[in-house]
């Protein structure tokens, strides 16, 4: 019999704690740390694609989380504050396409299942370097003072977009930065409409605001511009802010999420647009697939987690575009399309499809 798999997470986000537990449901001796010192409260991703959602089943993820979360059904979109859509959103193999659902909440719940197997996120606790040597690799870790030397068969970098790991390899991150500055906000309010789940306003120089419902009584706006708080406060009468921050966005990949015994995931592989929905769910997905195969001694994995990060980069890069187009004659196309799936919502099945994940 195999000797269980020795593997060092770094990072507690939803990639490290997908691949944890996929590392613990088949028993191998998984540690995961995490630099921040408690899990924040602030929500960022909203919809959980039904692909992953069905990842997590294995978990006992699932039930706990559709009885709360909210069932992508109603999607309306305007340009100019014309109405152009007013989608029924089509299922995907007789399900909803995604649930919408608070990311906290989500990596709250995945974080209590891990519990169940043994292991603990270890908070406060930061990487500092990594040596690969014959039996696997010796991780650097630092707790205030103090400091251990981490011994692992792999170690699993999930800590982010400004990866520590990714620089202390000097790994490029090849790709570029989008050019406008974006904001994000939450606002509690009672005048969202209930049987929507997700509003788009687009606007002829290339503005747009996404609006979507992660809970009930909570809308969430995402702006490829600044101030996004002030135009929710201004939509909705009664909104109460809850948070609004500032963020740039970038299209970047490394060129391979293997590097000897040092595997990149999440965002600490790739980063893309917010448009389309896709970063949680593929951080989820590359947590894992890639914990599942580690786990059974499985490694040759590299060239499917590679060409998953490439296909969903390319469809929220042209989510992008779509989006913040100030080309007429492709806004006119846009909206064509968008008109017919209104009327025919069979007719955009391609694109919930890629929404789903099931793909």
């Amino acid at each position: 019999m195999a000797q269980s798999a020795r593997i060092l997470i770094v990072g507690g986000g939803a990639s490290g704690l997908a691949c944890a537990l996929s590392c613990a449901r088949l028993g191998a001796d998984v540690r995961i740390v995490e630099k921040r010192p408690s899990r924040t409260s602030v929500q960022k991703a909203t919809g959980v694609a039904q692909g992953f959602l069905h990842q997590l089943a294995d978990f006992g993820i699932t039930e706990r989380v559709i009885s709360q979360a909210i069932p992508m059904r109603r999607f309306v979109f305007h340009d100019d504050e014309k109405l152009v859509a007013d989608l029924r959103v089509p299922d995907v193999n007789g399900e909803p396409p995604a649930h919408l659902y608070p990311q906290a909440m989500l990596e709250q719940a995945m974080e209590e299942a891990l519990a169940a197997y043994g292991v603990q996120v270890e908070y406060g606790r930061v990487f500092a370097s990594v040596v690969e040597n014959a039996d696997g690799i010796e991780a650097t870790i630092r707790d205030g003072d103090e400091t251990e030397i981490i011994k692992a068969d792999w170690l699993v970098a999930a800590d982010g977009g400004k990866s520590a790991v990714r620089s202390f390899l000097n790994v490029p991150f090849v790709g570029r930065d989008y050019p406008e500055d974006w904001s994000v906000a939450e606002i509690e309010t009672e005048t969202w409409p209930q049987d929507t789940q997700a509003q788009l306003f687009l606007q002829a120089n290339g503005v747009g605001l996404f609006l979507s419902q992660p809970r009930r009584g909570v809308v969430q706006g995402i702006f490829n511009a600044k101030g996004v708080a002030s135009r929710l406060t201004h939509m909705f009468q009664d909104a109460r802010l809850l948070y609004e921050r500032e963020f740039r966005v970038s299209l970047r990949r490394v060129p391979s999420p293997r590097i000897g015994r040092v595997w990149l995931i999440g965002d600490a592989a790739h980063v893309q647009s917010p448009v389309g929905g896709q970063g949680l769910n593929l951080a989820i997905w590359d947590g894992v697939t890639l914990g599942r195969a580690l786990a059974r001694h499985e490694t040759e994995v590299e060239k499917t987690l590679r060409d998953r990060a490439r296909s969903v980069l390319r469809f929220t890069h042209f989510d992008y575009l779509m989006l913040s187009t100030k080309w007429r004659s492709i806004q006119y196309l846009r909206n064509s399309y968008w008109k017919f799936a209104g009327r025919f919502p069979r007719s955009a099945a391609w694109f919930f499809t890629l929404i789903s994940g099931v793909w």
